[in-house]
C-alpha cells in the first residue's frame, strides 16, 4: 500500500494547486538573474499568511500540524542548547530569519534577555515589535549584508535551504564567521547528508558544504531534525602566543 504525505491525503486538490504554482507560476513571478527574488517571495508569502505559522512553515499542513512539527523542533533546539552549555540570560543572540517570532518567543520564555532579529522582510516587525518591545529587528539580507557586533549564539533554523545560489551562501557563511564570537556556537538546520536543488527557491545543502565553508570553527555530531539534521558549529578561542595574549 502507498502511504501519501499527510498534505496530500487531506487536500489532494489543494496540493496540486500549490505544486503548480510553485514548479511553473513563481518561478516566472520572481525570478532574477542571480536565482530568485527572495526578498519579494517573502514580503508576500509572510503578508498573505500573517502570524500564521504556515508562512514559514508548511503551506500544505494545517495551523495544528504546522504547531506539531515547530514544538518538535523547538524540543530538539532547546536539548542541543543544553548539551552546548548556552547560557541564555547572558547570550547575545542572534536570530537570522526571525519570521513570525516562533523561535523569538521560545528564547525569550527562557531568559533571553540580548536578542537580535534578522529577517530580509520587515512585513511582520509591526507585529514583532508589539509582542517583544525590549528586543530589536532589522530587515537584512544575510547574503548581501554586512552584520554588526558579536554573538554568542545564533540561530539560522529554516533559512538556508532558501539561499539558492553557491556566492550567496558563502557570503551569508562569512557573514556568520565574522559576527561569531569566540567560544560561541552556531545552529544551523536542516542540512542534508547530500546537497540537492529542489523548488525555484529551495536548494538543500549538505553537511560537508557547511563544513567546509565554516572553516574557522569546530562541528558536533548532526543532530537528526525533522526531515534533515541540524548542526551545531563553535568557534574555539584564538591561540594566546608566548606573552599570553590572543
Amino acid at each position: 500500500m502507498i502511504h501519501l504525505p499527510l498534505k496530500i491525503r487531506r487536500d489532494p486538490v489543494g496540493f496540486i494547486r500549490r505544486a503548480l504554482y510553485k514548479t511553473l507560476i513563481a518561478p516566472l513571478k520572481y525570478r532574477t538573474q542571480n536565482g530568485y527574488d527572495a526578498a519579494r517571495y517573502w514580503r508576500d508569502r509572510l503578508t498573505r499568511y500573517g502570524m500564521s505559522l504556515k508562512g514559514v512553515g508548511d503551506e500544505g499542513l494545517s495551523e495544528q500540524d504546522n504547531r506539531e512539527m515547530y514544538e518538535n523542533a523547538a524540543e530538539t533546539f532547546l536539548n542541543v542548547c543544553r548539551q552546548e552549555g548556552v547560557n541564555f540570560t547572558s547570550a547575545r543572540v542572534l536570530e537570522i530569519g526571525c519570521g513570525n517570532g516562533f523561535y523569538t518567543r521560545l528564547l525569550q520564555e527562557h531568559g533571553v534577555k540580548r536578542y537580535l532579529g534578522l529577517d530580509i522582510t520587515d512585513a511582520l516587525f509591526p507585529d514583532l515589535a508589539r509582542s517583544f518591545p525590549s528586543f530589536q529587528f532589522i530587515r537584512c539580507d544575510i547574503t548581501n549584508d554586512p552584520i554588526d557586533g558579536k554573538f554568542d549564539l545564533i540561530l539560522m533554523i529554516d533559512v538556508i535551504e532558501h539561499i539558492v545560489g553557491e556566492e550567496k551562501l558563502n557570503f551569508a557563511i562569512a557573514n556568520v564567521q565574522n559576527c561569531l564570537a569566540e567560544n560561541g556556537r552556531f545552529l544551523v538546520a536542516p542540512v542534508a547528508n547530500q546537497g540537492k536543488r529542489s523548488l525555484f527557491y529551495v536548494r538543500f545543502w549538505s553537511i560537508e558544504d557547511i563544513k567546509r565553508k565554516l572553516t574557522n570553527c569546530l562541528f558536533g555530531k548532526p543532530i537528526p531534525f525533522r526531515y534533515s539534521h541540524l548542526l551545531v558549529a563553535r568557534k574555539p578561542p584564538k591561540p594566546m602566543d608566548k606573552t599570553g595574549a590572543h
